[in-house]
């Protein structure tokens, strides 16, 4: 009778085979591939889709700025996403690093250590969420995990219906915007999730300025006068020493929308990410525009001071 493959195992050769490794026929017992991720999109997109990471790029700042889903315990932490760390990968190399066009600098001392696969939502000449579908089911089918990506694809959908029927009725325009430090901030245009979300619920964007590849425009507060009648929805965490400033800041205290509590703040959501901070910041926006703006309470926490 012929030798019948566990799925590990058959997994196993499907990786080796698209990674052009080896493949010669695994035994019965491998392991699935160690897959690792230095961006923090693909990450949660392999949490989201079942995957649990080998290693991922700085576990403690992805828990404060993306926050969801959650990093097993057991993942490696393989240090900054713009340097990661060539001595831990190289005690133990993963099957796979999932890297992005922007750290694609290091691939070439990455290569020497381990197979390297360039994987990414922005970088391409996609629609935000053309390329985040195409993206999921990249990662899906390098996986196995095909039936889970659709899935997840079926829930988004259903999600952007929700917040579609949900805020039929919003006429308030508002700027989405993360504080870069007390007298700037990036708000969020075209090109990006909050650009799909605009794009297909009733909502209005109050920055109709230029943005730049990644969406946003930093632009000083003093800015979010220019459209005196808009609501300002914060995303949190703020950067170190932000909170406290702007208790004493008199320009942000003057913004038309501070001073008639026109102010919201939502948890931290990663802009830049794939389904499931898509899913949540549409939850978010929904609950903003349905209730009335709330008092901030959040921490202060930090992160490395580069692009997404």
């Amino acid at each position: 009778m012929p030798r019948v493959r566990s799925f590990p195992a058959l997994l196993a050769l499907a990786v080796a085979v698209l990674l052009g490794m080896s493949t010669a026929p695994a035994d019965a017992d491998s392991k699935p591939p160690r897959i690792a991720a230095a961006n923090w999109t693909v990450v949660e997109t392999l949490v989201a889709l079942g995957v649990e990471p080998y290693a991922v790029s700085d576990i403690p700042n992805y828990n404060a700025w993306v926050k969801a889903p959650a990093i097993p315990d057991s993942t490696l932490d393989m240090g900054l996403r713009n340097e990661p760390n060539l001595e831990l990968l190289a005690q133990d190399p993963p099957d796979l690093l999932l890297t992005s066009a922007l750290f694609s600098r290091d691939n070439a001392r990455l290569e020497r250590l381990m197979p390297v696969r360039m994987i990414d939502n922005f970088y391409t000449d996609r629609p935000y969420y053309e390329a985040t579908l195409a993206m999921t089911r990249e990662i899906a089918r390098l996986t196995g995990r095909q039936p889970q990506a659709e899935a997840l694809i079926a829930e988004t959908d259903a999600v952007l219906a929700h917040a579609a029927r949900a805020l039929r009725g919003a006429k308030t325009p508002l700027y989405l915007v993360q504080f870069s430090d007390a007298q700037h901030v990036r708000v969020f245009g075209q090109g990006n999730m909050v650009g799909t979300l605009f794009s297909r619920t009733g909502l209005t964007n109050a920055w109709t300025g230029p943005t730049n590849a990644w969406g946003y425009a930093s632009i000083p507060i003093d800015r979010l006068a220019e459209r005196p009648e808009a609501r300002i929805v914060v995303i949190k965490p703020y950067p170190r020493g932000v909170e406290e400033a702007l208790g004493d800041n008199q320009i942000w205290q003057h913004l038309p929308a501070v001073r008639a509590g026109r102010v919201s703040f939502i948890d931290p959501v990663w802009p830049y990410g794939g389904l499931i901070s898509l899913q949540r910041l549409a939850r978010s926006l929904v609950d903003v525009a349905t209730q009335p703006p709330t008092a901030d309470t959040s921490t202060v926490s930090s992160v490395e001071d580069q692009a997404p």
